[in-house]
């Protein structure tokens, strides 16, 4: 019987390359300490369609010529150093890259943090996404959906298990803003 490693292989080698540099950017991302969730981005431009899971919330993959195509990810993270983080991150995603047979498609990586969370947003985020994974579990399969669809209750976690907020998150106004 293949391992769950191999049989990951087998389901990346029948996607496109551009699919397959998405899928393991933003799970080298993902893995990455301090950084806790994806996010689509103030214009939900960070997306891209995978045909064997969905919509990828965080990554886009343009071709950069030369058939090698450019990674850009959105990141939501914890309160730590930004520069070290983007940098560790960059790293894993070529590293994984080189680990999967994509290192001469990959040209760039580059690293957006859409947010910044205190470890009291991080803690409020998972309990959130906790309370949601266990309502979408309470929900009864409707007739006409295979026990593979997720219930419209998960849309909004994301890859890491956190709420998705793609809404704009309100801030304090400074002098003579309107906070809008």
């Amino acid at each position: 019987m293949p391992s769950a490693s191999a049989a990951s292989q087998l389901a990346l080698s029948a996607d496109s390359p551009r699919v397959r540099l998405a899928r393991l950017a933003l799970e080298a991302a993902l893995a990455v300490p301090n950084v806790v969730a994806a996010e689509a981005g103030m214009h939900g431009m960070r997306v891209i369609a995978d045909p064997a899971g969905g919509v990828l919330r965080g990554v886009s993959v343009t071709a950069d010529g030369g058939g090698r195509y450019a990674v850009d990810l959105c990141l939501v993270a914890c309160l730590a150093p930004l520069v070290p983080l983007g940098e560790e991150v960059r790293r894993r995603v070529q590293a994984s890259a080189q680990r999967n047979g994509l290192a001469d498609q990959l040209s760039t990586v580059s690293v957006e943090f859409a947010r910044v969370l205190t470890p009291a947003e991080v803690r409020e985020a998972e309990l959130l996404a906790s309370e949601l994974a266990a309502a979408a579990l309470s929900m009864p399969v409707a007739p006409g959906l295979s026990a593979g669809v997720a219930p419209p209750g998960s849309a909004g976690v994301s890859p890491s298990g956190l709420a998705s907020t793609e809404a704009p998150v309100a801030r304090p106004s400074g002098p003579g803003e309107t906070g809008e």
